[in-house]
């Protein structure tokens, strides 16, 4: 089991620096000087931008840069904004932070709390119109982009219905929409598979044998089939966790919502590269956490994993 963590750990390791390069070589391509950008309109003496070029490391070649980036990012310094010139960028991400995981973690519970029942339901009941039914939506889940159900659930629940509140997080009743936008696609991804994993483990010999003892149908599929069911399934929440930390640029941009998302967003449309860089990066780290934990989980779970390695 150590050989198996330690692999998994040194692969996220080379994972974060991959990671961590490419978002840095993609802001060097980006176009526009950093300095001019910190200027604005003002006109800056010459001497002033070259002062400022020596300062922010900008004078150094690319591979020094990114060393000298790579070292501030591991004490958690990413820089300050060029927009908001002399802000620590880690400042302006940690406002973000805390808002996105709180209605973040409401949409993943929501999905996995969905996902569940719904799965082994329609595994239970296979090619009834129980089946169909929610197979139907997950596939519609699956298939429809999150702009497009944010827009319906906008237009049909808030302004036709006046039911939920649209922008902001200010009360509970603002986390529903957003909440239900993200949980959309994992959830209907999710429920698929665990479909899938009970159709295949209730045909199992070891199912049948605990029928046959005599044991009734809830303890077989709680303690027996579903427990087996959702190995499987596990990788593909500690993916869905990484996407959906990953994806709710849009989500929260549509509804108004001041997190991590909306702070990328908004350095993009000012070309703000160094809070882009920094929200890039925690992202990735986000995700490879999550798969790491994931994997570790898995081999804790599945004895075959570790072996394997």
């Amino acid at each position: 089991m150590r050989r198996y963590i330690l692999q998994r750990v040194l692969f996220t390791i080379f994972g974060m620096i991959g990671a961590t390069l490419v978002a840095f070589l993609a802001m060097q391509l980006a176009p526009g000087d950093p300095l001019e950008l910190m200027a604005g309109e003002r006109n800056i003496d010459p001497a002033v931008l070259e002062m400022w070029r020596r300062h922010y490391g900008l004078d150094k070649p690319l591979a020094i840069q990114y060393l000298i980036f790579l070292k501030n990012a591991l004490r958690g310094d990413f820089g300050t904004s060029y927009y908001y010139v002399g802000k620590p960028v880690l400042e302006i991400l940690m406002e973000g932070i805390p808002v996105s995981l709180k209605w973040e973690s409401v949409g993943l519970l929501l999905a996995i709390c969905l996902a569940v029942p719904i799965g082994v339901i329609t595994a239970l009941k296979q090619n009834t119109w129980i089946d169909h039914f929610f197979m139907f939506f997950a596939l519609v889940g699956i298939s429809l982009p999150s702009f497009a159900l944010a827009t319906f659930l906008i237009v049909g629940i808030s302004l036709k219905l006046g039911w939920l509140p649209v922008a902001g997080l200010s009360t509970p009743a603002h986390y529903v929409l957003p909440a239900l936008t993200l949980a959309a696609h994992p959830m209907a991804l999710l429920a698929r598979m665990i479909r899938a994993s009970m159709l295949e483990v209730i045909r199992q010999d070891y199912i049948v044998t605990a029928r046959a003892k005599g044991l009734s149908e809830r303890v077989v599929i709680l303690r027996h089939a579903l427990r087996n069911a959702l190995l499987p399934a596990l990788t593909i929440v500690g993916i869905m966790v990484g996407r959906i930390f990953a994806g709710t640029f849009l989500i929260e941009t549509i509804f108004n919502i001041p997190g991590l998302g909306r702070i990328g967003v908004t350095a993009v449309l000012q070309r703000d590269y160094p809070v882009i860089l920094g929200a890039t990066v925690l992202l990735a780290f986000a995700f490879l956490l999550t798969t790491l934990v994931t994997d570790i989980l898995y081999g804790f779970l599945d004895p075959r994993i570790r072996l394997a390695t």
